[in-house]
């Protein structure tokens, strides 16, 4: 009978087939033995994936001006590199520019008239030059020397219109004097016809004891020395107002210089209040005209600039514009899951990426994390919570940022980075198991 052969396992002299499958799940258990030997040593650690950005650490510089004003030149743009006390805007200055000048003038007016007051205190004919006044420079300085002219010249005025009270009194003593000496010789000659009168009579009473001359005679003669005698008083009475006249004009020249002095005084009491009263609003004056020119406080890129315009007015206390100053630390603001924030602490490293670099063999970065925020946030838009890390990624490591070509790469803020960091050491059986071992944990605390 014809027929297709049958064809089966050939199983040997004995056809038993326990043989190979002995084989396989030998095979088998030494291939799941060395799987599970390997999954027992691999490291699989657990790490935290992040997205972020690019943004500069917080020593970033915001200009403001206190006072506000008008912009009236604006010397810099986006983007620009600036450096220190370099000026980015000028506001309009015209008006403290006029006040400036005018309390100016005044201050040094004041300081050149304390100057004279004091050269008139210590009775000096020339002002000495104020330390005030001595290291000014452009218009200033003739200020400072017109000031002190006119002030030399009433120092000259007054001083002259004293010296002539002085001289005047002086003239009026020395001709009291004059006059008392002239009383003095009269004085002497009236004693002298005194004491002759005293002698004629003398002889002429004897003569007129023995009846030669008359009584009238002598009568005449004692009425002229009872009119001398008078006279000598008179004439002591007159010396005697000539000393005191001369007394009250010299009191009155002591007295005319101690009125210059108290008025001097007074005069230099009512100049330094006056003085404390300008410096201070001259200081302000100063500071406002100063601030006008708005500088940069450090070296570094312009950033954030919000005025444009020459003319527009900025508000007191408006940020300005931001300067990122050279050198500065770059941060990585990423967002990690709240399951993972746990596991993150200060100090940690991690591996940062530039996804938005399109080079091919960039490395991966080595960053620190420097902040972890202290609470969950929220995305508005998603509604996902997220705790904020920043990574900051040191100098060095961003100098060797090369792309093709050996060109260096520019990073700029807001370029969006990618973070992995480390959490825990882990093989790639735990991570086999993980799941399964929070599962029952979980079961275990059930009520």
């Amino acid at each position: 009978m014809g027929g297709f052969p049958v064809v089966g396992p050939d199983y040997g002299a004995t056809g038993d087939p326990s043989r190979e499958i002995r084989f396989g799940l030998i095979i088998a258990a030494i291939f799941f033995i060395g799987f599970l030997g390997w999954a027992a040593i691999a490291p699989m650690d657990a790490a935290a994936y992040a997205d972020g950005k690019l943004v500069v650490s917080g020593q970033r510089q915001t200009v403001q001006h206190r006072d506000g004003g008008i912009v009236g030149a604006l010397y810099v743009t986006e983007g620009q590199q600036v450096r220190r006390g370099q000026v980015l805007m000028q506001l309009a200055a015209s008006e403290l520019l006029a006040q400036e000048r005018s309390l100016t003038s005044q201050f040094i007016g004041l300081l050149a008239q304390k100057a004279r007051l004091q050269a008139e205190q210590a009775g000096r004919n020339v002002i000495p030059m104020p330390a005030g006044l001595a290291g000014l420079s452009g218009e200033d300085a003739s200020i400072a020397q017109e000031a002190l002219r006119l002030q030399q010249m009433q120092l000259q005025t007054r001083s002259s219109l004293l010296e002539a009270q002085r001289a005047a009194f002086g003239q009026r003593t020395a001709q009291i004097a004059h006059e008392a000496d002239g009383y003095r010789s009269q004085l002497e000659s009236a004693a002298e016809q005194e004491r002759l009168l005293t002698e004629e009579l003398r002889g002429l009473k004897e003569l007129a004891a023995k009846g030669f001359v008359s009584r009238n005679r002598i009568r005449a003669l004692e009425r002229a020395r009872a009119e001398l005698r008078g006279q000598r008083g008179q004439y002591r009475a007159s010396i005697a107002g000539s000393g005191e006249a001369v007394g009250e004009a010299r009191v009155r020249i002591l007295e005319l210089e101690r009125e210059h002095q108290e008025r001097v005084a007074a005069e230099l009491r009512e100049v330094e209040t006056t003085l404390r009263d300008v410096q201070p609003r001259l200081t302000s004056a100063r500071d406002q005209l100063r601030r006008t020119a708005i500088k940069a406080p450090v070296g570094g890129a312009v950033v954030g600039l919000s005025v444009f315009t020459v003319g527009g007015v900025v508000a007191p206390g408006q940020k300005l514009l931001d300067v990122v100053p050279r050198n500065a630390p770059m941060l990585v603001e990423a967002r990690v899951a709240p399951k993972d924030a746990d596991d993150l602490a200060p100090g940690q490293t991690g591996l940062v990426r530039f996804p938005g670099l399109h080079e091919r063999n960039l490395p991966n970065l080595e960053g620190r994390i420097t902040r972890i925020s202290a609470d969950a946030l929220v995305d508005e838009r998603t509604g996902e919570s997220y705790f904020t890390v920043d990574v900051e990624v040191p100098l060095e490591e961003l100098k060797g940022l090369r792309g093709e070509g050996d060109g260096k790469l520019a990073l700029r803020a807001g370029m969006p980075a990618q973070v992995l960091i480390p959490l825990r050491k882990r093989t790639a059986l735990q991570y086999a198991f993980e799941p399964l071992f929070a599962g029952m944990w979980r079961s275990l605390r059930e009520q």
